[in-house]
């Protein structure tokens, strides 16, 4: 009886760990960008270049394609809900993201979405891009396109490059 109760405690307490959150990583620190050191303003400016041909792909893993969509930019906390307000953007347009805001809401990264077209896989900026981003002029282009090598399905994706620091992906 008392094996039987040491092993019930034993598969209890397992149980409870693997049902308990796991440690959350940390938010996005960006106070030692560039922007941040020189009490400048922390913006990230997207334009939305999916209606573009070529010209974005460069450093990635996709072949650009045209193909308009309006894009929405979401700063994402650690628990996938959002940090602050969300910019939808319309093809051929761009609109700036105040990141000072998104940290001080412990935003973890950036995370770009098709809101015209779902089947469009997301892509996400992680907290390197981001500082990178800030460390460097601060423009990132959000393009369509097919992941290389072509397949017999088409893997359609929206990709990210950005002017400074040398950002680009997926890839």
């Amino acid at each position: 009886m008392r094996t039987r109760m040491k092993l019930s405690t034993v598969l209890a307490s397992a149980a409870i760990s693997l049902a308990a959150p796991t440690a959350s990583s940390e938010p996005c620190d960006i106070s030692q960008t560039k922007c941040a050191l020189n009490d400048g303003k922390c913006n990230i400016k997207f334009r939305n270049v999916t209606g573009q041909t070529s010209g974005s792909g460069n450093g990635t893993d996709l072949s650009q394609r045209s193909y308009a969509v309006t894009i929405k930019v979401k700063a994402m906390k650690d628990n996938g809900n959002t940090a602050g307000n969300v910019l939808s953007i319309d093809a051929a347009s761009n609109k700036t993201m105040n990141i000072d805001k998104k940290a001080n809401k412990d935003f973890k990264n950036i995370k770009v979405t098709s809101v015209t077209n779902r089947t469009i896989a997301p892509v996400t900026l992680d907290c390197g891009a981001v500082k990178a981003v800030l460390n460097g002029n601060g423009t990132c282009k959000i393009f369509h396109g097919v992941r290389e090598p072509f397949s017999d399905s088409f893997d359609y994706r929206l990709g990210y490059n950005c002017d400074a620091g040398n950002v680009a992906g997926p890839g």
